[in-house]
């Protein structure tokens, strides 16, 4: 059994993607690419996904980056840890919407709540809800997708998307989309050793999966979101499993808080 405290670090992803596209604090060391072997998409191919642009003098990158899913008019869901510390600032976070180029075009909201799930910490429970100051209009390129009901079996497909980085200095200006595949928290648990109960595993093809700058972002099944990007396993596309939070273990938690 691998043992993930002596061999393995688990990087977040923070998504840290600064003015100049350089990486943040966290992956300074660790040059990561966007999502492996991504393709482009079109224009209004993911009306529900978003652009989190977080600006926040505090910290070291100062603008930073995350994925997030439109869940209703007036509410996004993404990552916790990317959102964590601008809990009391929601002002700071800008939310694009309608656009598949990195902060242009589409249309631009503010956020008016940073709601984090109270059992966050430890790599689990990394979900976080975003209350926007003004409700969207929905269209051709802006709709809302379904929170998954029950759990996908083993082996579905998922396809995950973000504006992850191309290189180790420059961000996917276009967004990136690509195929990744379920397995259950049981397999997933024995290949990481360590997993949160609310959190879940897809496996890919080597070389391919999710990175930095794509945090927060959906993992979709059948046009129903079923899990958050959260981390990856040492650096991105090599052998281990992309891990999520699971939207089906949360659903309750996000209607909830969604009234």
């Amino acid at each position: 059994m691998i043992n993930l405290k002596s061999v393995l670090t688990i990087f977040t992803l923070v998504a840290a993607i600064s003015v100049n596209f350089t990486l943040g604090r966290i992956h300074k060391s660790h040059p990561q690419p966007r999502i492996y072997s991504g393709r482009s998409a079109a224009q209004g191919q993911f009306p529900y996904q978003v652009l989190l642009n977080i600006e926040d003098d505090r910290i070291e990158y100062i603008i930073y980056a995350c994925g997030g899913s439109i869940i209703s008019r007036d509410h996004i869901l993404t990552a916790a840890h990317c959102v964590e510390h601008v809990v009391e600032m929601p002002e700071l976070i800008s939310v694009y919407a309608g656009t598949i180029y990195y902060i242009t075009g589409g249309v631009e909201k503010r956020v008016s709540l940073v709601t984090i799930h109270p059992a966050y910490g430890g790599n689990n429970n990394d979900i976080a809800i975003l209350k926007l100051n003004s409700a969207l209009e929905f269209n051709d390129v802006i709709n809302s997708i379904p929170l998954a009901k029950k759990n996908i079996p083993d082996g579905a497909q998922v396809i995950v998307s973000g504006w992850g980085h191309v290189s180790s200095t420059k961000a996917s200006y276009v967004l990136q989309y690509d195929t990744e595949y379920s397995i259950s928290h049981a397999q997933c648990l024995r290949r990481l050793d360590r997993l949160g109960s609310a959190m879940r595993c897809m496996r890919r093809p080597l070389g391919h999966g999710v990175c930095s700058g794509d945090s927060g972002g959906p993992a979709v099944h059948n046009g129903e979101l079923i899990g958050v990007n959260s981390y990856v396993i040492n650096d991105c596309g090599l052998g281990f499993p992309d891990v999520f939070t699971d939207v089906v273990a949360t659903r309750g938690w996000i209607i909830k808080n969604m009234k």
